[in-house]
C-alpha cells in the first residue's frame, strides 16, 4: 500500500486535475440526456479546431502506443514494457466490453441518424457501432498516464502536459463525433487504471522486470 500510495503521490499533477474532470463531465452526463454533449461540442465546431483534432485524435491510436514504446527502447527496456503492458491491458477490456456486453451498440452518427444535422470534419471516416467504451480514450490515458509515472514525480509540468495530452485525445473523439461522452468517460477510467496497476507492479522489486537486464538501453 505504501509502494502505491507514493505512485499516486508522486502524479498529482496529473490525477489530481483527472479527478476534477472526471467528478465535473460524470455530474453533467448524469444531469443531460444522452448524446446533448455531442450536439452541443458539435455545435462549437471551427476550421482550426477540426485541423487540431483531425490529427490530435491520433494519440490514441494503437499505433502511437507501439511507436512510444520503441522510442523507449534507447531510454530503457523496462519503460518499453511499461507501456506496451498498459495498452495491452486496456486495449483487451476495452475489445471485451465492446464484443460482449455493449455489443453493436451506436455511435453518435448512428443514434441521431437523420434527424439531427451534425457537423463531420472532412477526411476523417465516421464509425457507426461499437460505441461503448472509447478504446482512444483508453489508449490515450494509459500511455500518457504511464510516461508521467515513468517521471518518478520530478517533473510535475511534464505530468500536467501528459494529462492535458491525454484529455485533448479524449475529448476529440467526441469533437469528430465518434463517441459519447460516456464512452469517453469510462475508456478514460479503464486507462487510468490499468496505468497505476502496471506501474504499481513495475515498482514491486521482486518483479522479473526489475532484473538489471530490463534496466538498461539500446
Amino acid at each position: 500500500m505504501k509502494v502505491l500510495n507514493e505512485l499516486l503521490r508522486r502524479n498529482n499533477g496529473f490525477l489530481l486535475p483527472l479527478g476534477l474532470i472526471l467528478i465535473g463531465v460524470g455530474g453533467v452526463l448524469l444531469w443531460i440526456p444522452k448524446g446533448d454533449e455531442v450536439i452541443y461540442i458539435n455545435r462549437w465546431h471551427h476550421p482550426v479546431a477540426d485541423i487540431l483534432f483531425r490529427y490530435v485524435t491520433h494519440l490514441g491510436d494503437g499505433w502511437f502506443a507501439v511507436v512510444v514504446a520503441i522510442a523507449l527502447l534507447w531510454v530503457r527496456f523496462r519503460h518499453s514494457i511499461q507501456i506496451l503492458l498498459a495498452w495491452g491491458i486496456s486495449g483487451l477490456i476495452v475489445q471485451l466490453l465492446k464484443m460482449t456486453f455493449f455489443a453493436g451498440m451506436p455511435r453518435p452518427a448512428a443514434y441521431f441518424g437523420e434527424w439531427v444535422a451534425l457537423h463531420y470534419v472532412e477526411g476523417v471516416a465516421v464509425h457507426m457501432t461499437n460505441s461503448f467504451p472509447s478504446g482512444h480514450a483508453a489508449t490515450a490515458f494509459a500511455v500518457f498516464l504511464s510516461l508521467s509515472i515513468m517521471l518518478q514525480g520530478r517533473h510535475v509540468w511534464g505530468a500536467f502536459a501528459c494529462f492535458l495530452l491525454a484529455t485533448a485525445a479524449a475529448f476529440s473523439r467526441v469533437y469528430l463525433v465518434q463517441h459519447f461522452g460516456a464512452d469517453v468517460w469510462v475508456g478514460a477510467c479503464i486507462g487510468t487504471l490499468t496505468a497505476i496497476y502496471v506501474g504499481y507492479q513495475m515498482e514491486q522489486p521482486a518483479r522479473w522486470f526489475n532484473r538489471p537486464f530490463w534496466q538498461t538501453k539500446l
